[in-house]
């Protein structure tokens, strides 16, 4: 039940953050959301409730799950945010938790229905996808560290290589509507060797228009997936005798 499953999120993400010092007075409110959006962030597909039945169901589950999540880490910070958390700054870090959440549910709901019945059935094809989105999540969130060194070499030759390793990465995004300067927190700062480079964050409106274009992509490929699945099934009794009969 989805209910159960938002507890078990919510669960989850209390221990993460407890874990990972997001309760520390000393963050900044800034910091606050952009972690605690994270955490929920990478967390969510793995408690993805799975596909419904009909599509209309699917993409009405796609955005209730994603909302309640969103709803979760917005409660979150303003729990531990100790009372400075400004209402514009969680708002605009919810919208922004809300667009990834969206395309990452797409993504796992396209992934599940692929994987239903050619690789695996029902629980398996639901949790295998689920994975799927969170380590690709966590992946394209850890860009600035794992692909800075290049992004360095290139940007002698190719100026906009740094701003596009950091304009690719979803935690650069939380960061940016959040209103916090990802690569100065201290340990990105000792970390990320891109801290020490020119670069330039992507603007808030430039992220709320691609990831409007990007749900519109994933909802025009979930309906084609569905228009094959249908095209691709028997007909039924009743359709077979209706086609007897002319």
């Amino acid at each position: 039940m989805m209910w159960m499953r938002g507890a078990l999120l919510l669960a989850a993400a209390a221990i993460g953050l407890v874990a990972i010092g997001a309760a520390d007075a000393d963050l900044q409110p800034s910091a606050r959301r952009v972690t605690t959006a994270a955490v929920f962030a990478l967390l969510a597909p793995l408690f993805w409730p799975g596909c419904a039945s009909t599509r209309r169901g699917t993409v009405l589950r796609i955005v209730v799950w994603s909302t309640a999540v969103c709803a979760m880490a917005g409660l979150a910070m303003q729990l531990w945010g100790g009372g400075r958390q400004s209402m514009p700054g969680l708002l605009q870090s919810c919208a922004m938790l809300a667009g990834i959440l969206l395309v990452a549910h797409a993504a796992a709901a396209l992934l599940e229905h692929g994987w239903t019945g050619a690789r695996a059935e029902g629980n398996d094809a639901r949790e295998a996808a689920g994975r799927t989105v969170a380590l690709s999540l966590a992946l394209l969130g850890s860009l600035p560290l794992w692909l800075g060194p290049a992004a360095e070499l290139l940007s002698d030759r190719h100026a906009w290589a740094v701003d596009a390793v950091l304009g690719l990465s979803p935690l650069t995004h939380l960061a940016v509507a959040s209103g916090n300067d990802l690569l100065r927190n201290q340990w990105l700062y000792q970390h990320s060797n891109l801290s020490g480079l020119q670069f330039d964050y992507p603007g808030l409106g430039t992220l709320a228009w691609t990831y409007g274009a990007l749900c519109l992509v994933a909802g025009a490929f979930a309906m084609a997936a569905a228009r094959r699945r249908g095209a691709g099934r028997p007909p039924t009794p009743s359709q077979h005798l209706e086609e007897m009969s002319r």
